[in-house]
C-alpha cells in the first residue's frame, strides 16, 4: 500500500500527457504514437507558448536601441542561464545553433585553421555521425584521422584501443557520451583524462546523454559538449558548451569579432 510520501511523488501520468497537445491526436481513429526518437521529442505547451509569446512581441535581431531587441537579447540572456545551470557552467560558454551537427561543423572548422599535415584526431566507430563526419572532413587539411574501434560482441568501446592511438601528435578526441544506435554509455571522462594526458582537446556529443543523465562539464573538464533542446522537449535547436579560453582564442571567433551564435543570421 502507497504511504502518504509515496503519494505525493508518484508521477501522475494523465497530467504529463496531458502538458503535450500532441499526444491528443488520433491516427485512423486511435490515439498516435510517436516512435521517432531521432526526430526529437513531442513539445510541452509551455514551450509551444514561450514560443508564440516571444514571436508576437519580441521578434526581433539583438543588440538595438529599441525595445522587442532588447526583450530578445532577455530571452536570449535567459536561455544562456537556463543551459549554463544544466550544464553547470558559465552563461557566455554557452553557444546556441541550429542544431548539433551545424555546431560541431563550425567548431571543427575553426579548430582546423589551426591544424595540418602531421596533427591527428581520434575518433570512435561508436559515433553519430554529426560527431565524425565535421573532423573526418579535415583530412582535406593534411589532418590525420584515427578511429578507435569498438567491442562488437556488446557495442561498447574498447578503451585500450583508444589509449593507444591517443599519441603526442593528437590534438583532439571525438567521443559520444552515449550511442545513439545502442545506448551505449561510454567513460567520457576517462577519454577526456586521456586527451588531456598529451595536451589534446576533448569534444564530448551529449545529444543522446542529455535526456537521460546529469552533465557536469566542471567536472568531466571536457573542452567541448554538444546537446540539442530538441531532444528533452525543447525547440529544434542545437546548443554547445566550450571553455571560455577556447571560445575567446583567435581560432574561435569570426571576422568581426562576434562569438559563435551571436549573429544576426
Amino acid at each position: 500500500m502507497l504511504t502518504a510520501k509515496n503519494e505525493s511523488t508518484a508521477l501522475d501520468l494523465d497530467w504529463v500527457r496531458s502538458q503535450f497537445p500532441s499526444l491528443a491526436q488520433t491516427v485512423n481513429g486511435c490515439p498516435a504514437v510517436f516512435f521517432d526518437g531521432p526526430g526529437g521529442t513531442q513539445v510541452p505547451q509551455r514551450v509551444i507558448d514561450a514560443i508564440s509569446e516571444y514571436l508576437r512581441h519580441s521578434n526581433s535581431n539583438t543588440n538595438g536601441a529599441y525595445a522587442t531587441s532588447r526583450r530578445t537579447n532577455a530571452v536570449i540572456d535567459g536561455a544562456r542561464a537556463a543551459m549554463s545551470d544544466f550544464l553547470n557552467c558559465d552563461p557566455d560558454e554557452v553557444v546556441f545553433g541550429a542544431n548539433m551537427t551545424t555546431l560541431t561543423f563550425a567548431i571543427s572548422r575553426s579548430i582546423g585553421r589551426e591544424l595540418g599535415p602531421g596533427d591527428e584526431i581520434l575518433l570512435t566507430l561508436l559515433d553519430h555521425d554529426a560527431n565524425f563526419a565535421p573532423w573526418k572532413a579535415l583530412e582535406e587539411r593534411g589532418v590525420m584521422i584515427r578511429i578507435a574501434d569498438i567491442h562488437e560482441e556488446d557495442c561498447t568501446l574498447d578503451m585500450e584501443d583508444l589509449a593507444r592511438k591517443i599519441t603526442p601528435r593528437t590534438k583532439l578526441v571525438a567521443v559520444g557520451y552515449a550511442s545513439n544506435a545502442v545506448g551505449t554509455i561510454n567513460n567520457v571522462k576517462e577519454a577526456i583524462r586521456l586527451a588531456h594526458a598529451v595536451g589534446a582537446m576533448a569534444f564530448i556529443d551529449s545529444v543522446h546523454y542529455a535526456p537521460h543523465g546529469l552533465i557536469d562539464v566542471r567536472a568531466l573538464d571536457c573542452d567541448f559538449l554538444a546537446c540539442s533542446t530538441y531532444k528533452f522537449f525543447g525547440p529544434h535547436m542545437g546548443v554547445l558548451y566550450g571553455k571560455r579560453e577556447h571560445l575567446q582564442s583567435s581560432c574561435l571567433h569570426r571576422r568581426n569579432s562576434q562569438p559563435l551564435g551571436v549573429g544576426h543570421e
